[in-house]
């Protein structure tokens, strides 16, 4: 039977909910619901997909979907090996897509709540003091009994509504056309491209796998992804280099063949086009970063 890609979250009888998920890896399958998501990782690392968005997480990543936006927190490769002693915890936040009525959010004292909602259909990630404050409320919400869990809940979103710190995610009028067994096609393209973007992509195999043409996978994931599947492969691989540019224990010319180029040239074209900077001045930028706070 193929799993729906739509996931239940919310009970009529709950207005929200709190989830502290530990695992050794977290949720691989790509998803969406109705309810509006806050979601705060305790522990782990991997690649995180957003709509049409594709980005590399760590922890202490914060970030929040809203309703039917689908989404993907895909562990790094290692926390699926059968031996492996690393674990993932996530501190999740599910609140009813109802919470806030038109009417309500039409009001002058809800600007920046009905601000908030709109750009949530993006997909926000949340960064600086705000993710300091949310990650000390977070953890106290579920000590919280009664009406007093719904003010605790109504004081994290009025931080992050009122908050400047975040970046969109998905590209602006983005939408979600998934539909029928989609989830599990693309959960098939996800762990085939997260398993062999630092080796040669075949085109063909993967279009085989989905008993589908190399023209009518294409077409097919276009419009799911809005981005061509060489774009998306693209954009993996670029998330690896910044994490090992980062590291700082390989040169540029080694990173560009760890993460599947075979030409430099293409590596530093690729890495412009979707960074919109050098994979040197990305180095650059951020051990400037880390030795200004150390």
């Amino acid at each position: 039977m193929s799993t729906p890609n739509i996931e239940k979250t919310l009970t009529t009888k709950e207005t929200f909910i709190f989830k502290d998920m530990v695992g050794p890896y977290f949720n691989p399958n790509w998803h969406f619901h109705p309810d509006y998501q806050i979601s705060l990782i305790a522990e782990g690392k991997g690649t995180r997909f957003v709509g049409d968005h594709v980005q590399s997480f760590e922890k202490g990543d914060l970030v929040v979907t809203g309703p039917n936006l689908p989404h993907l927190w895909r562990s790094d490769d290692a926390y699926f090996d059968k031996n492996s002693k690393l674990s993932t915890r996530g501190l999740v936040i599910y609140f009813d897509h109802d919470l806030f009525s038109e009417s309500l959010l039409g009001k002058e004292e809800f600007y920046n709540i009905n601000k908030f909602v709109e750009n949530s259909v993006r997909g926000m990630e949340f960064y600086g003091e705000t993710r300091n404050k949310i990650n000390r409320l977070i953890h106290k919400i579920n000590n919280e009994l009664g009406f007093r869990r719904i003010i605790k809940l109504l004081e994290i979103i009025d931080i992050l509504a009122n908050s400047e710190e975040y970046h969109l995610l998905s590209s602006p009028g983005y939408t979600n056309v998934f539909k029928g067994d989609d989830a599990d096609k693309m959960r098939i393209v996800y762990d085939y491209v997260m398993t062999n973007f630092k080796t040669k992509i075949s085109l063909e195999e993967i279009s085989e796998m989905l008993n589908m043409t190399t023209t009518s996978f294409c077409r097919y994931f276009k419009p799911r992804a809005n981005k061509t599947f060489t774009r998306f492969v693209n954009e993996i691989r670029i998330g690896h280099s910044r994490k090992l540019l980062l590291e700082d224990n390989l040169n540029i010319s080694q990173i560009s063949y760890e993460c599947g180029f075979n030409a430099l040239s293409n590596f530093n074209r690729q890495f412009k086009a979707i960074v919109q900077m050098s994979p040197h001045e990305y180095r650059k930028l951020f051990l400037n970063i880390k030795t200004s706070i150390s």
